[in-house]
């Protein structure tokens, strides 16, 4: 049962605190013996009961949870590998849609597809009706993208989506229903190219070459706004919440003071903030933890310190909650950083972190160095959230250079990055800023996609980004060990560790049926590539550069109109596919880690939420054992593979609100 602070136990528990809290950072770092011990205070609430007054315990929120959505899909571009057999309830559907979103109007001149009609476009080998499935929070933002899953139908011929790009793909509430089924909303629509699990033996046939993934593929076109229903209606209270949303949020998608609308004394509609466009996440966890009552920040702050203190079992929520107070918090947080508890400092520091403060840093660039394997890995992870500080990047370059643990320098990677993009977003709005002149202003959104899509090198972080042909990123750490990194979801990202991290003769690497034949004598004779263009297209030959940063751009390049120079037009999929190949055949090396997927554990569970049938998204038995997350390969044969998740990472407040 909740005990309210009051009399002689709150005046003892105020006692103690101000007795054991530790000394600020001013004082200098103190060794083991003469920190205080943080101890719990007398009285104090936890678990649940120590975060009433919050939205999230007063009320229910709908629409934020990921639910299937689905539809057919056509993918075009295949190597003679597609289905020629497509069943008529989804032929017929399959044509409605081509109709529909080609205006009524067929127009594929200058393509292979010209002068046909849609049902001679769907019995092509080189095309594959496909099941598109996606899960996506209905009350997302609009434009919020997220992947999808694509499969062959059960039982069609097609043999692989290998090479494939998925066309315009509208995308319902629910499982795939045909022409003449009971429809629901279209909420969501997915394109893009098809990437396969390169990790299954490239170019050989399959049950696992049927399935496959646009990564970041899928747009929430008509998002629905979030739900929150009070526990108990009163319109009072509707009132209260709805001025707190609006506070902690003002800058609303439709200007100040329009994120939450009171429908009703039960019901609040909430609409999600532009700077939390690429965050939905955040913002949903900021707002289930923000108090009703804003006006005790302090005292509010020092409840959830002390509940932290007492019981680290909800250290996640009170994280949330702290950060939703915003700066208020810090000095009250700064007192743990050099708490005992690891489980208490690392919280408190997740604050200092989130809320940009310079003197978590310190704390954490120690944990790097110094911490268990468990703390190194969180204090890397957060240390990306602060800005500057040149020996923070000292810190993580060395992490990610030379770190022990693999899924430690993955992490530390990502913090570098998230360090150079946030730095080079902050001059790109300074001389947004300054510029002089007629035109349209760049918008927030349109710099925070430049930052993100190229980072020149010269930076304080010592890491480069460059976008190959609008097709992937490449990001480019010229020290530490060598290795490559590739992603599996989200924005496709390949990552090469090493100064020359380079193909190493004599090598012979084969992939796609001999298709494509990589080769080197010697270090003289240079690296020889030959490639079998598909459909008969021609033949490539070429010596090319053995650093992998080089051969991974000539390999994507020429894939656009706009993508200019000598390349063969690689996909993402088929360029992962071809470093797989490398790595595989030992041609370099370089060590190779790749991003744990979890799109289709996301499908299944977003499916078991909505209370969908599971039939409805695995109709082939064949899914289960050869699914692309798995890898193959006897456990005997050494292989310099790994597979690895790289922690999800929560972006840092906005530094306006501070």
């Amino acid at each position: 049962m909740d005990r309210p602070i009051d009399g002689t136990p709150r005046r003892l528990a105020a006692t103690l605190l101000a007795v054991l809290m530790f000394t600020p950072l001013l004082h200098g770092c103190t060794s083991a013996r003469e920190r205080a011990v943080v101890r719990a205070p007398v009285d104090v609430e936890v678990g649940p009961g120590a975060l009433r007054g919050t939205i999230g315990r007063e009320t229910t929120l709908l629409r934020a949870r990921p639910v299937v959505v689905s539809g057919y899909g056509m993918i075009v571009g295949l190597n003679g590998t597609g289905s020629t057999d497509v069943p008529e309830a989804v032929a017929a559907t399959m044509e409605r849609e081509i109709l529909t979103l080609s205006g009524g109007e067929l127009d594929f001149s200058d393509t292979v597809f010209a002068g046909l009609s849609p049902r001679q476009i769907l019995r092509r080998s080189d095309t594959a009706v496909v099941i598109v499935e996606g899960a996506v929070a209905p009350g997302g933002p609009d434009g919020m993208r997220f992947d999808v899953r694509v499969r062959a139908l059960p039982g069609s011929t097609a043999t692989s989506l290998e090479g494939g790009r998925l066309l315009t793909t509208r995308l319902q509430l629910g499982p795939p229903i045909t022409l003449g089924g009971p429809q629901t909303e279209i909420i969501a629509e997915a394109r893009g190219e098809v990437y396969i699990n390169p990790f299954a033996a490239p170019g050989e046939l399959g049950p696992q070459r049927r399935i496959g993934r646009v990564l970041g593929g899928g747009v929430l076109i008509d998002p629905q706004p979030l739900e929150l229903v009070l526990q108990n209606p009163l319109h009072s209270r509707a009132v209260a919440i709805t001025r707190a949303i609006n506070q902690r949020f003002p800058d609303g998608p439709r200007g100040e003071g329009s994120t939450a609308f009171g429908r009703d004394d039960q019901v609040i509609q909430v609409y999600t903030p532009d700077k939390y466009h690429d965050r939905f996440e955040d913002f949903v966890r900021l707002m289930m933890a923000t108090p009703i009552n804003q006006n005790f920040p302090d005292a509010t702050a020092r409840r959830y310190t002390r509940a932290l203190v007492a019981d680290t079992s909800i250290a996640d929520e009170l994280v949330w909650a702290l950060r939703a107070i915003g700066p208020r918090a810090l000095p009250f947080v700064q007192d743990l950083y050099v708490s005992e508890d690891p489980a208490v400092q690392l919280a408190a520091l997740g604050v200092g972190a989130s809320l940009n403060d310079p003197r978590a840093a310190v704390f954490l660039e120690r944990l790097v160095v110094e911490g268990d394997q468990r703390t190194r890995l969180g204090a890397v992870t957060l240390l990306g959230m602060i800005d500057g500080g040149r020996t923070s990047d000292e810190v993580l370059r060395q992490a990610a250079g030379y770190g022990r643990e693999l899924t430690f320098r993955i992490a530390a990677y990502e913090s570098l990055m998230q360090r150079a993009e946030r730095a080079r977003l902050g001059r790109l709005v300074e001389a947004e800023r300054n510029r002089f002149g007629a035109g349209q202003r760049a918008t927030e959104t349109q710099l925070r996609l430049a930052a993100a899509s190229r980072i020149p090198p010269g930076n304080a972080q010592q890491v480069e980004r460059v976008s190959v042909g609008g097709r992937f990123l490449l990001d480019l750490l010229p020290f530490g060990e060598p290795l490559i990194y590739v992603t599996q979801q989200g924005r496709p990202r390949i990552a090469v560790f090493g100064e020359r991290t380079s193909l190493e003769p004599p090598l012979m690497v084969d992939a796609w049926s001999d298709r494509l034949l990589i080769a080197a004598d010697d270090d003289t004779t240079g690296v020889r590539l030959r490639y079998e263009r598909p459909n008969g297209r021609g033949i490539v030959t070429q010596t090319v550069s053995p650093r992998i940063a080089d051969l991974i751009v000539f390999l994507a390049r020429g894939g656009t109109a706009s993508d200019f120079g000598p390349g063969l037009g690689f996909t993402y999929a088929q360029v992962v596919g071809t470093l797989a190949a490398i790595q595989e055949d030992r041609a370099t090396p370089a060590g190779f880690a790749t991003e744990e997927d979890r799109l289709r554990a996301l499908i299944l569970a977003a499916a078991d939420r909505s209370n969908t049938d599971r039939p409805a998204l695995l109709e082939e038995g064949e899914e289960d054992e050869n699914d692309p997350e798995m890898i193959a390969g006897p456990d005997d044969e050494p292989r310099r593979q790994f597979v690895v998740t790289v922690p999800r990472k929560s972006e840092p407040e906005d530094r306006a609100d501070e």
